[in-house]
C-alpha cells in the first residue's frame, strides 16, 4: 500500500514540469488521446463508493441498482451530442465559461459556486468512504485515515495538474481491474461451487432481480415515490443525475475536454457508460459471491461473526475489507486494497484539480487579477488546490461524525444523496442555456438555484421521498424559475458573435490540418 501511494506522489511529481501555464495544469495541453480520457473518467466514476457499495448492494440486496444505469448511458449520449459540443466550440477552460458567454458573469459566478459548494460536501463523504480501507487495513482511526489519504492525494494533485490526474488514473484503472479480478476468483475458490451452482443459488436467493415494478413497499408506502431502487425513480434518477454529473459537473467534463478535438471527447463520454456498467456489475456480483460465502459458513465461524456483528451495527459495507484482509494472501491483499486507494484517488485527485479550475478561470481572473502571467497563474492554481485539498479533509471528517451518528444509512445513499443537493440547479441553468436563446437571465438563474437547494434541503428533512427524485424536482424548480426571465438583447447578440467568431476559427483550425494545407 505505502508503495502504491509512492508510486503516484511519483507520476504527480513527473507531470509537475509540463504544467507550466493554465491550458496544460487544467486541460493537459488539450493532447491526452480519448482512451486515456476514457479511463480517467471510469476511474473517476468508479470511487471508493463503488468499491464499497455496490458490493454492499449484492450481499444485502439484489441488482436493482443497475437500473439506474439505463438512465446513465441514454443520459450519456444526449450529452455527447450536444453538451461536449458546446464546450470544445467556445474552447473554455472550465464548463461554466460557456454560461459566461451565454448568460453573463453573474451567471457564471452562481453556477460556479453551486459546483464548489457541492463538490465539497459530495467528495467530502468519497474521502471518507475511502478512509474506512485504511482504517480496517491497519488499525489507524477514522480521523487519522482520513488525514493521511486527503494528504497524499493532494500532494501528487498539487504537483501534476491534470496531466497527472489523467495518467495516475489511467494505472489506477489498470490497478481496479487487477485487483476486482483477484476478488473474484479468491472468493469462487473459497465458495468451491462450479458455475451452475453458483448462478441457481443466486437464482433461488432472487439475487439477479434488476427491475423493481412493485407499487407497495412493506410498510406500505407507496414504493415509485419512496423506494430509490424502485424502476421509476432510478431509471428517471439516473437520466437526470448524469446530465447534471457528466454535462454540469467540471470535475467530470474536465478530463472529456482534454482531447484534441470534440469528437474524441464525445467518444469517450458515451464509451464510459458501458465500461463503467461492466465495472459496476462486476462489484455488485463481487457482493453477491461474498453472499454465497457468508451462507456457506459454519456456525461459530469468527468470519460469520463479523458478518453478524457488522450486520447489526449497520455497517455491511466494511465486509469486503475483512474478507480481503482475511482471506487473500500477503501481497495481494494488499493490491485489493491498493486498488480500493485508487478508486478513490482518482476521484478526489480530479475534484481538487476541478475545483481549482473553476476557482481560479471563474472567479481569481475574474475578479482580482486579469492579465497577470502563466507561472502566477499556475502558483496561485497550486496554492488553491492546496487549500482545496485542506478543506476536503475537514468535510469528510465531518461526514464521518454524521456516519458515527446514523450508522445505518448505506455508503451509496452517503455519496449518492449529497449530490442532488446541488446538482438540480446547475442541470436547470444549463438546460435553459441549451433550449432556448432568449429566455433566462442572471437575476431568474438566480433565483431558481437558491429554490432548487432550499426545497431540496425541505424534502430532505420533512418528508420521506426516495432521494433519486430530489434532482428531478429541484432541475425542475430551477428549470421553471430561470423561463421566466428574459435574456438582455445585448446578451444574446454578444452571444450570438461569440458563436460565430467560435465557429470561423473552428474551421480555419479545420483547413489548417487538413492534408491538402499540410502539402
Amino acid at each position: 500500500m505505502a508503495l502504491y501511494l509512492l508510486f503516484m506522489v511519483g507520476i504527480g511529481f513527473w507531470h509537475a514540469r509540463r504544467s507550466q501555464d493554465l491550458r496544460e495544469y487544467f486541460l493537459a495541453g488539450r493532447v491526452i488521446p480519448w482512451w486515456a480520457a476514457l479511463l480517467s473518467l471510469v476511474a473517476t466514476e468508479i470511487s471508493a463508493a463503488t468499491f464499497l457499495g455496490a458490493p454492499e448492494q449484492g450481499l444485502t440486496r439484489d441488482m436493482t441498482y443497475l437500473q439506474f444505469s439505463v438512465g446513465t448511458i441514454a443520459a450519456r449520449f444526449v450529452l455527447a451530442a450536444f453538451f461536449i459540443s458546446a464546450f470544445y466550440h467556445f474552447k473554455v477552460y472550465t464548463i461554466y465559461g460557456f454560461l459566461l458567454e451565454r448568460f453573463g458573469l453573474a451567471t457564471n459566478t452562481t453556477t460556479a459556486g453551486v459546483f464548489l459548494v457541492g463538490r465539497l460536501f459530495a467528495d467530502g463523504s468519497r474521502l471518507f468512504i475511502a478512509s474506512i480501507a485504511i482504517n480496517v487495513a491497519t488499525g489507524l482511526s477514522m480521523a487519522w485515515s482520513i488525514v493521511v489519504f486527503g494528504l497524499t492525494t493532494l500532494v501528487y494533485t498539487l504537483a501534476g495538474g491534470m496531466t497527472a490526474v489523467i495518467w495516475t488514473d489511467v494505472a489506477q484503472a489498470a490497478v481496479m481491474l487487477i485487483g476486482v479480478s483477484a476478488l473474484v476468483f479468491s472468493l469462487w475458490s473459497e465458495i468451491g461451487l462450479p458455475a451452475g451452482a453458483v448462478f441457481s443459488a443466486l437464482s433461488d436467493a432472487n439475487k439477479f432481480q434488476v427491475f423493481d415494478f412493485s407499487l407497495w413497499m412493506a410498510d406500505g408506502r407507496f414504493a415509485p415515490l419512496f423506494n430509490p431502487y424502485h424502476a421509476l425513480p432510478a431509471i428517471i434518477g439516473g437520466f437526470f443525475l448524469t446530465m447534471a454529473t457528466h454535462g454540469t459537473d467540471h470535475d467530470m467534463v474536465q478530463r472529456l475536454l482534454t482531447c484534441r478535438e470534440s469528437k474524441d471527447g464525445k467518444r469517450s463520454m458515451w464509451v464510459s457508460g458501458f465500461l463503467g456498467l461492466a465495472f459496476t456489475v462486476t462489484f455488485i456480483f463481487i457482493g453477491q459471491l461474498l453472499y454465497l460465502f457468508v451462507q456457506g459458513l459454519p456456525t461459530g465461524h469468527p468470519m460469520l461473526q463479523t458478518a453478524e456483528t457488522l450486520k447489526a451495527e449497520g455497517r455491511n459495507g466494511h465486509f469486503l475489507l475483512y474478507y480481503v484482509l482475511n482471506y487473500l494472501p500477503a501481497g495481494l491483499a494488499g493490491l485489493v486494497i491498493a486498488s480500493l486507494l485508487a478508486a478513490a484517488m482518482s476521484t478526489l485527485s480530479s475534484a481538487m484539480n476541478a475545483m481549482s479550475a473553476t476557482t481560479i478561470a471563474d472567479f481569481y481572473q475574474r475578479y482580482w487579477v486579469k492579465d497577470a502571467q502563466p507561472a502566477h497563474y499556475v502558483k496561485v492554481s497550486r496554492i488553491t488546490t492546496a487549500l482545496i485539498g485542506l478543506t476536503l479533509i475537514g468535510v469528510a471528517l465531518q461526514v464521518l461524525r454524521y456516519y458515527e451518528a446514523n450508522p445505518k444509512t448505506d455508503l451509496l445513499s452517503i455519496a449518492l444523496g449529497v449530490m442532488t443537493f446541488f446538482y438540480g440547479a446547475l442541470l436547470g441553468i444549463f438546460l435553459v442555456a441549451f433550449l432556448s436563446r432568449t429566455r433566462g437571465n442572471s437575476w431568474s438563474n438566480l433565483v431558481g438555484a437558491v429554490a432548487s437547494i432550499f426545497a431540496i434541503v425541505c424534502l430532505q428533512t420533512y418528508t420521506q421521498l426516495a432521494w433519486p427524485w430530489f434532482i428531478v424536482l429541484g432541475t425542475l424548480v430551477t428549470l421553471s424559475i430561470s423561463l421566466t426571465g428574459k435574456t438582455a438583447i445585448a446578451v444574446r447578440e454578444r452571444y450570438a458573435l461569440s458563436s460565430a467568431d467560435a465557429l470561423e476559427e473552428a474551421q480555419r483550425e479545420k483547413e489548417k490540418s487538413s492534408p491538402q494545407a499540410q502539402d
